[in-house]
């Protein structure tokens, strides 16, 4: 699944949804969201590529999700801020891996809409 924004804005994942194995969002001068707290997703790791030059992504995941955020950022920024959850999800759960390349961009992984 591609989510591209250039000059402009898109989200997507408001509602349940099948993101599959890989999902890639592109911004150049815009921003975009991707909401995974209704996805419905395949056993294992899930990865996310994220790229943003001049622009900002947001990835909005549930709180009981294990995520992992890589990556590399170039007058820019990347990060994390989330809630910790109450328990501490098992190996064999769904997992969301998040591989960011920011260029004078931000790229955030939120628990917050």
């Amino acid at each position: 699944m591609r989510n591209i924004a250039i000059f402009g804005g898109s989200s997507f994942g408001q509602g349940p949804w099948r993101p599959g194995k890989r999902v890639w969002s592109i911004v150049l001068f815009g921003a975009s969201d991707i909401d995974f707290r209704q996805a419905q997703l395949e056993e294992g790791t899930t990865i996310v590529m994220s790229l943003a030059i001049f622009g900002s992504s947001k990835v909005i995941v549930p709180q009981e999700m294990s995520v992992t955020l890589t990556g590399l950022s170039i007058l820019g920024t990347r990060g994390m801020k989330r809630s910790q959850p109450k328990d501490i999800p098992p190996i064999s759960a769904k997992a969301l891996r998040v591989r960011a390349l920011s260029f004078v961009g931000c790229i955030k992984i939120t628990d917050k809409p």
